[in-house]
């Protein structure tokens, strides 16, 4: 009967890890997105303001002022929601192990949808440019 509950613990301890490793790994990806495109919070704030001076630059031709206009406020977009992942990040979050690992799969889809955003809107904004 001994072996059977020394057994039945080892396993319950053995389940307990591999779910806070499972965690921790959920936690090390959302940082690693969230690290890989940080950097690129200057360039679309150069990219924006580069865009909106070819808006000013191009103002006789409404239409690509225009356009010029339009993919500044999608360079400036990605930038915000960046910036709102960001402060809305819980690092800390507690809960139940269940809780925990649905908190940061939603933060993992949130933060490769701010990658998207930001990767595709300086991608665009900067083929204008050139």
């Amino acid at each position: 009967m001994k072996k059977i509950l020394l057994i039945c613990l080892v396993l319950a301890a053995a389940c307990s890890q591999t779910k806070k490793e499972d965690t921790k790994g959920l936690k090390d990806q959302v940082m690693e997105v969230h690290d890989a495109v940080m950097p690129k919070m200057g360039e679309l704030r150069m990219t924006e303001k580069q865009l909106l001076a070819m808006a000013d630059s191009v103002a006789g031709d409404t239409a690509a002022a225009a356009r010029y206009r339009e993919l500044a406020m999608a360079v400036s977009s990605a930038n915000k929601s960046m910036m709102t992942w960001m402060h809305g990040f819980d690092p800390d979050f507690a809960g139940s192990e269940e809780e925990v690992k649905a908190y940061l799969e939603g933060q993992l889809k949130e933060i490769e949808e701010v990658k998207r955003l930001m990767l595709s809107s300086l991608e665009e904004g900067q083929k204008a440019l050139n």
